[in-house]
């Protein structure tokens, strides 16, 4: 990303083409922080540090309560739109079932025999 911006010129033409916008006191200023971003980010190359944050990670994923969130954030959270849809149809056939059974009396009889 550092060479998105590397002087005040490119700052200038994002910020007047609408890409970017500038609240800092001039363009020079915008270049500066968008390159000392990149300054800041360091990879480790530390082999150990490395394998530590890997078991770390392997750990914190094989938990049942971290695999229940992940799979209701990829396929119930992502499907809202499909189980709202199954909602509906389910709440509209018991609304026709309660139709049926307020006008042709489905309700149980108490005199009525029943075969055990």
């Amino acid at each position: 990303m550092n060479v998105i911006i590397d002087t005040k010129g490119d700052a200038k033409f994002l910020r007047e083409h609408g890409i970017i916008s500038n609240h800092l006191k001039s363009d020079e200023e915008v270049a500066n922080l968008w390159n000392g971003m990149s300054k800041s980010i360091r990879l480790t190359k530390v082999l150990f540090l490395d394998k530590v944050i890997e078991d770390v990670n392997k750990n914190y994923s094989g938990r049942w309560k971290v695999k229940v969130d992940n799979l209701m954030k990829q396929h119930v959270f992502g499907s809202w739109q499909s189980l709202t849809l199954v909602a509906v149809i389910l709440i509209l056939f018991l609304m026709l079932l309660q139709a049926f059974c307020l006008v042709f009396t489905c309700a149980r009889r108490p005199n009525a025999k029943y075969i055990e």
